[in-house]
């Protein structure tokens, strides 16, 4: 698991011919977790679209929908995993990241 720092935006969810709105909770490189559940099946591939504060461009990455156990309580649909982001995108998350949480940027 990457590294998360807190965000508050809106996450587009979409698969199986359905989309969903909700409001992201944490964002890494490696997913976005949600503040409540998306409607779709644990394991579901699903395309995620969300813009970053001070940004104007909007990400769109693929996703595999997970469990997420937080205190002790399973919030299935909570958890997206990105599937093979590509590089330019995690970076982009990697800075946001590194900025929220204060840490000084590496390569």
């Amino acid at each position: 698991m990457s590294l998360r720092a807190p965000i508050a935006v809106t996450v587009e969810v979409r698969g199986a011919g359905r989309r969903a709105f909700r409001l992201a909770r944490s964002l890494g490189e490696d997913g976005v977790r949600l503040e409540r559940p998306a409607p779709f099946e644990i394991g579901r591939p699903v395309e995620v679209a969300f813009t970053l504060p001070e940004q104007s461009e909007t990400l769109t990455l693929r996703a595999r929908v997970a469990l997420c156990d937080e205190d002790d309580e399973e919030a299935g649909g909570s958890e997206l995993g990105f599937l093979s982001p590509p590089e330019s995108a995690k970076a982009v998350v990697h800075r946001y990241v590194a900025q929220r949480l204060g840490l000084a940027e590496s390569g």
